[in-house]
């Protein structure tokens, strides 16, 4: 009996798919790109986090991305008869013992580890004939022994250095850069200042050259291929002072000698990380692992094994090289979880609505089924069945797609994706059948104008509008900037989005009902027959608006947060210079220069200040910087550049008499107060009151600030007006088209201190990680995803009564009605929705973007997460104009269009045939 009912319902099926084989292709499609769509967007998302990982370890130095353990040794810490802690076989035993210790997800290069001794501290070199940059400086030299030198140099001159030390004596190689440097060839000797006083001497024996430069063995330890200039600050008011360092390469039984230098020996143990065998998802626990090598269980096992109770990890290199990603990765899920819980909420409602249509498209089939007999439960068992025909297969498809195209670690999740697809695709058509189903009575016109709202919808609709208030109102008080956002507060847009529907849906009934009576007035029947159409609309299409608002408003949202990221980095470059381009000294200004850079292609305008740092009232008051400005052009400034509010340059001005007037910062707003304050320019002590507040100016990049006039600062001390100590040091430029080469040529003609920064320049330099790229371009696909699903949305509306529109259309083509006309009525038939969800889509875009401005940090995506977050470098939404407008106007094109060729196509075939087809619908 079993087997005949299922054989039955498999003919039942198949006779159901040949007999409408165009919807069962065109749900195929559906969800085989909905699924593939599902399934690649967690792979993609996982390869641009490893490619960022990966991409930020290979950029660092080796030492930066190694885990580096090391001892202290000294006198004291060296056991009588307990064995040389420098012999390479204990150095091996301790490397052994640190990997026992190492467990995944912590992956380490064990062919690159390198390990040795070396002193603790560099030791000063004082023969005379060494070069030294600064006179009173000694260079400074470091003596290294690792294993492997033979075999991974080319011996350029002389011979290895042999593996035993003299008294206060050692042999030494160095590389041919080293060598070049510092003076020195095979037969030289340099002299080490040691703890005893005596020194130490060591022979250069030989001068190699590496055989792989680039190999963890020249590259672990500091300048071990070439000596480095190293800057240290000079005495008060001077400038640095430099000197050189320099590594030796000494052998592998001599290292028992750095004890004698000062501080004594360090041994080390270099672990460069498997750049290839870490994943973004294995970070936390990385992290994890690492603080316990460093100060946790794991130290103390290391600790024991080795028998070192001195042994330690050291807590930077991979570790701290790690923090900036996973700040800029925690601030950047949330927003990439944004987008895609919108786009995927478009999707499923696009998905409820295929089966919707094809259900409503089957009433009398379903009823006639219910008419000879069929159950409720018997019905939905076989639509059940030949959805999951169709469907099943395809978001398999769509997986596997997803599987072999974006390549990936991870499956479980793009397969968890898939299956949610077809777990909302299967039961689209069967539950709505049901519902079409369960009245076996006459039909009913259920007309979205003059039906009531029931109060279970009205329930619903004020649950709903709870949610969203408390999804917006926890989405604004946690935001994004430290990764805390939930599924929840990632929906905001789409409730945002769901509940204008649900108000424009409420209000829809009005506007036709005003429309209908003064077009039942009028001579024509076009208008009335249209607006008649329009408001037969069955209440229960509704959510083809609802989906289409919501594709409306995550389009738009995406682009308000690509349009926040470009305009935080254009404030920030302007905040950066200042202008459009800025011109400065270390002195001053030359004279003239204003009006040769004014001669300059493109310049609009330009400001000469004079900027004078670290100021205070007070020993212990705020420091600040003094700009002097001559106030109307330091206005236009402000104004070009949108830095700040109005500058008050008339105020600046002053009457000539009494303290100069200042424009000053809210930090020193409660300092300065409203009385008068002395400030200690160059040109004198000067008195000064506040007139104004400013929280930024284009002069100062971040701190506290007072601006006062360059004209007021002359009179009070005119004995110093056309001194240096009252000149311009910086030059600002304004104009958008400046020609930088051409200013760029005239600051290096002026004076050779001079650099010309431009902001072009400036913006250009915020490149984007990759993992920033690829959370953009998640969010230029979320774009893109919304705004197919948006017009296919729109479609799937259309298609709902298209049987119907094509019967009314012939009808009035026998009646006589011309074919434009027939156009007008289908195009003003659907048109009020088209119009309403363009329009509601719009005004819920405009009331997303600030509702979630102070919510949503846009900042870990414009910016380096290596880079400090200041006011100078932040991002926040901006509404985008055209991701606001371009969407909704092309879906209101493309609703007409379609339903244009629509009219037409049914004014080419013959009213019979029409009319015939409408009554089998």
């Amino acid at each position: 009996m079993t087997e005949t009912r299922s054989a039955r319902q498999s003919s039942w099926t198949a006779a159901r798919l040949r007999a409408a084989p165009g919807g069962a292709l065109a749900l195929a499609a559906l969800v085989l790109v909905t699924a593939f769509l599902a399934a690649a967007l967690p792979r993609t998302v996982e390869g641009y986090e490893d490619t960022a990982l990966r991409e930020t370890l290979r950029r660092a130095s080796l030492s930066d991305r190694s885990v580096t353990a090391t001892l202290d040794v000294s006198y004291s810490g060296v056991r009588v008869g307990g064995g040389s802690p420098f012999r390479v076989s204990a150095l091996a035993r301790t490397e052994d013992a640190f990997r026992g210790v190492v467990r995944p997800p912590l992956a380490l290069e064990t062919a690159q580890t390198v390990y040795g001794v070396r002193n603790a501290v560099a030791a000063a070199a004082t023969d005379p004939g060494l070069p030294r940059p600064t006179k009173e400086r000694d260079p400074r030299a470091t003596l290294v022994s690792q294993p492997g030198l033979a075999a991974r140099s080319r011996l350029v001159a002389g011979r290895m250095p042999a593996s035993t030390s003299g008294e206060r004596e050692v042999e030494a190689a160095l590389t041919a850069r080293t060598a070049k440097v510092m003076g020195l060839r095979a037969g030289s000797s340099v002299r080490l200042m040691d703890t005893t006083g005596a020194g130490l001497t060591v022979r250069i024996t030989g001068i190699v050259q590496p055989r792989s430069p680039g190999e963890a063995f020249w590259n672990a330890e500091q300048d071990l291929l070439a000596p480095t200039l190293v800057s240290v600050p000079g005495p008060p008011g001077e400038d640095p002072e430099h000197y050189w360092h320099f590594t030796a390469l000494i052998g592998q039984d001599a290292a028992g000698v750095v004890l004698d230098l000062p501080e004594g020996a360090r041994l080390y143990w270099h672990h460069p990380a498997d750049v290839g065998a870490l994943s973004a998802r294995d970070v936390p626990a990385l992290r994890d692992r690492l603080a316990s090598l460093s100060g946790g269980p794991d130290s103390t096992r290391l600790r024991l094994t080795t028998g070192s109770p001195a042994i330690t990890v050291d807590q930077d290199g991979l570790a701290e090289l790690l923090g900036p990603f996973v700040r800029e990765r925690e601030a950047a899920a949330p927003l990439v979880l944004i987008a895609t819980v919108g786009v995927g909420t478009v999707a499923g409602i696009v998905l409820l609505m295929a089966g919707g249509l094809s259900a409503t498209r089957r009433r009398t089939e379903l009823r006639l089924l219910r008419a000879r007999g069929s159950s409720l439960t018997g019905l939905c068992a076989r639509l059940l069945t030949e959805s999951a025909v169709v469907v099943v297969p395809c978001a398999a498809a769509g997986v596997l797609l997803a599987l072999l195209l974006v390549p990936a670690e991870r499956t479980a999740v793009s397969v968890l994706a898939g299956v949610l697809v077809a777990a909302v695709a299967v039961p689209a058509l069967p539950l709505r059948a049901v519902v079409l189903a369960r009245r076996t009575g006459p039909e009913q016109r259920d007309d979205l104008v003059q039906t009531r709202p029931s109060r279970r919808r009205t329930v619903a609709e004020l649950t709903v509008a709870v949610v969203v208030t408390g999804a917006v109102v926890a989405l604004r008080r946690r935001g994004t900037a430290e990764g805390g956002a939930d599924l929840l507060t990632a929906a905001a847009p789409v409730l945002v989005a769901v509940i204008g529907a649900l108000v424009l849906l409420r209000l829809y009934p009005l506007p036709l009902r005003l429309l209908s009576r003064p077009a039942a007035r009028l001579r024509g029947t076009v208008l009335y027959l249209g607006l008649a159409r329009a408001g037969r609309t069955p209440s229960a299409t509704a959510l083809p608006l609802v989906a289409v608002l919501v594709a409306l408003a995550v389009t738009s949202f995406g682009g308000s947060v690509l349009t926040g990221v470009e305009s935080g980095r254009d404030r920030a470059a302007t905040r950066a210079v200042g202008g459009d381009a800025r011109i400065e000294s270390l002195t001053t200004l030359p004279e003239g220069l204003d009006a040769r850079v004014r001669r300059v292609h493109g310049v609009l305008g330009t400001s000469p200040v004079r900027i004078e740092t670290g100021l205070s009232t007070t020993p212990a008051g705020t420091s600040y910087d003094l700009v002097v400005v001559d106030p109307a052009r330091y206005a236009a400034l402000v104004a070009s550049t949108g830095v700040g509010a109005p500058f008050p340059a008339a105020s600046l001005e002053g009457d000539g008499t009494g303290p100069l007037p200042a424009v000053v910062s809210p930090g020193l707003e409660g300092e300065f107060g409203t009385t008068t304050t002395t400030v200690q320019a160059s040109a004198g002590a000067t008195s000064v009151r506040t007139v104004a507040v400013r929280d930024v100016t284009p002069a100062v990049l971040g701190g506290d600030f007072v601006i006062i006039s360059a004209e007021g600062l002359a009179r009070t001390h005119p004995e110093t007006a056309r001194s240096p100590v009252q000149a311009a040091t910086a030059l600002y430029v304004t104009g958008p088209r400046v020609d930088g080469r051409a200013l760029d040529a005239v600051a290096r003609t002026a004076a050779s201190d001079l650099t010309a920064t431009l902001r072009s320049q400036e913006r250009a330099s915020f490149t984007s990680s990759a993992l920033q790229t690829g959370a953009r371009r998640v969010y230029l696909a979320a774009v893109a995803a919304g705004a197919g699903y948006s017009a296919l949305a729109l479609l799937l509306s259309l298609m709902v009564h298209t049987p119907q529109r094509k019967a009314l259309l012939a009808r009035l083509r026998t009646m006589g009605m011309t074919s434009r006309q027939r156009q007008w009525i289908a195009v003003l038939e659907t048109l009020p929705q088209v119009l309403l969800g363009a329009l509601g889509g719009i005004l819920v875009s405009l009331a997303t973007v600030p509702l979630l401005r102070q919510g949503v940090d846009l900042t870990a995506l414009a910016f380096s997460a290596g880079e400090p977050v200041t006011g100078v470098s932040e991002a926040v939404l901006r509404t985008d104009p055209l991701s606001l407008l371009l969407p909704s106007a092309s879906l209101v094109v493309l609703a007409c269009v379609v339903l244009a060729v629509q009219a037409w196509l049914t004014g080419r075939r013959g009213e019979g045939t029409e009319l015939r087809m409408g009554e089998r619908s």
